[in-house]
């Protein structure tokens, strides 16, 4: 038996130290900076800066000492008593980094297509309104991605989604396929007699798909955007994503796939919080810059540096037992890339996309020869998320825009055009014949209006309606003729 299935769930804004630095695991060192105490709650009171001219501050040329407030914070394990099992029980990778010292787009297109295509910061305010009142081209990657080449090679793929705005959209041909009421996409959870969902699929020893990817809810609704996620952003709660995290573990663990599966739990990016480990060089991807910003946004990085230390776990029966990442793989330093470098061969999936990923290490090497014995290959249940909560801040309708919703925005225009041209409706978006002299106008009132944020996010949120609908009609369709 090998392992035939792998499955990532990525997570968000969370670095090593952070979630480890306090775990008192062998191995770990507890961060010496004096400032890095015990402190984290469940939900922070603000979102400390990460993006890309933040992280250059945070890093301070290698002296990891521009953290902010709740960015010095550091959780017990008790607080966190999901991941610090599935610390103990499997491999915790204290060598894995952020692709980006930057947010959170960059790096998530780094684990599937080993490259941003140039970008290094989160989609602008001038990208974003120029979406919902101009044209915008989508994000291009001039050698595909990780789902091109699983297409190419005749292998099965899926996402699940933990709401209608999952980030992998933001490839190119995705939306068409998400809107088609593909089973590439699905629900991460149940309620939908329509699409399956994650743990009644894996319950199938035919399960087919080679490669799945776990993307959390985001939540971004008005007023409260992430409050009530399970994505373990610092707005929302990280006991829910601790809730995610064990419901897919143990839907894994449970089924009969488990013996011939691999999972990755990883954080796309560090979030703000402190690590004390300097990121280190990096192989420029060498592709095609098709997203590098041409609006006075563009920080000229070339992709030559690692980001910060986030943590990442590999379960499987596959791998030993409460071994830390530097011990299993010695001198290796690991970052989103790996992930498609490890498929790409455990599937035969031919050349790297990148130079990124073809210079990255994969986890083979630190894989058992045989897995282990049911009995020692992990516990059945994990514990429940130490939920303490906190009140969610009060809503809003002014602030600055989040990356992310900046760049959920971009798809969602996506979507909203691409039901435009299969149905014959106008797009949401829609404004008519207009001039250039008038487009510049409406831009220029757009950003610089305090209602800015609020009227992107409810543009996403009613494009996710229209979205859904369409969904189904599809997906309707396509039981029928089934």
């Amino acid at each position: 038996m090998a392992i035939d299935h792998i499955f990532v769930l990525m997570l968000e804004n969370r670095s090593f130290d952070h979630f480890f630095g306090l775990s008192g695991l062998p191995g770990v060192p507890r961060p010496g900076d004096a400032r890095f105490v015990a402190g984290a709650t469940d939900r922070c009171t603000m979102d400390p800066p990460h993006e890309f001219a933040d992280v250059q501050d945070q890093i301070a040329g290698g002296a990891m000492s521009g953290f902010e407030g709740a960015g010095w914070m550091g959780f017990l394990p008790d607080q966190v008593p999901v991941i610090s099992q599935l610390a103990r029980e499997f491999v915790l990778f204290d060598n894995w980094f952020a692709s980006v010292p930057g947010p959170t787009w960059p790096n998530r297109f780094f684990v599937h297509a080993a490259s941003s295509g140039g970008l290094s910061t989160s989609p602008t305010q001038f990208q974003s309104s120029g979406a919902v009142i101009g044209p915008r081209s989508a994000y291009r990657f001039q050698n595909g991605s990780i789902f091109d080449r699983l297409d190419q090679h005749g292998l099965k793929w899926r996402v699940y989604h933990g709401d209608v705005h999952p980030q992998v959209l933001a490839l190119p041909g995705m939306v068409k396929r998400y809107l088609s009421g593909s089973d590439n996409f699905c629900p991460t959870l149940g309620g939908d007699p329509h699409f399956s969902d994650f743990a009644t699929d894996i319950a199938d020893a035919s399960y087919a798909p080679a490669y799945t990817f776990i993307e959390p809810d985001y939540a971004i609704q008005l007023g409260s955007q992430f409050h009530f996620g399970d994505s373990q952003h610092p707005k929302g709660l990280v006991s829910a994503g601790e809730g995610l995290v064990k419901v897919v573990y143990e839907a894994l663990r449970a089924s009969p796939l488990w013996q011939s599966s691999l999972l990755l739990v990883a954080w796309d990016e560090h979030g703000g919080f402190h690590d004390h480990v300097a990121p280190g060089s990096a192989t420029p991807p060498g592709d095609v810059e098709h997203n590098r910003p041409t609006d006075g946004s563009d920080t000229g990085f070339r992709f030559d540096r690692l980001g910060v230390r986030v943590p990442a776990l590999l379960v499987s029966p596959w791998v030993p037992r409460g071994m830390l990442g530097s011990q299993l793989f010695p001198g290796d330093v690991f970052d989103h890339s790996s992930v498609i470098k490890s498929v790409f061969e455990r599937f035969a999936l031919g050349a790297p996309l990148t130079a990124r990923d073809g210079a990255a290490p994969g986890w083979k090497p630190g894989l058992l020869a045989q897995p282990r014995p049911d009995a020692t290959s992990g516990p059945a249940t994990l514990p429940a998320p130490a939920v303490s909560g906190g009140a969610p801040p009060e809503p809003t309708a002014t602030g600055a825009l989040d990356g992310t919703v900046a760049g959920t925005a971009l798809n969602a225009l996506a979507i909203d055009r691409e039901i435009s041209a299969a149905t014959g409706r106008p797009t949401i978006a829609r404004t008519g014949s207009q001039s250039m002299a008038a487009y510049k106008r409406d831009r220029h009132r757009s950003l610089n209006s305090a209602q800015f944020p609020l009227q992107m996010t409810e543009y996403i949120n009613a494009v996710g309606v229209r979205a859904q609908a369409h969904r189904l009609r599809a997906r309707r369709a396509k039981v029928e003729k089934a």
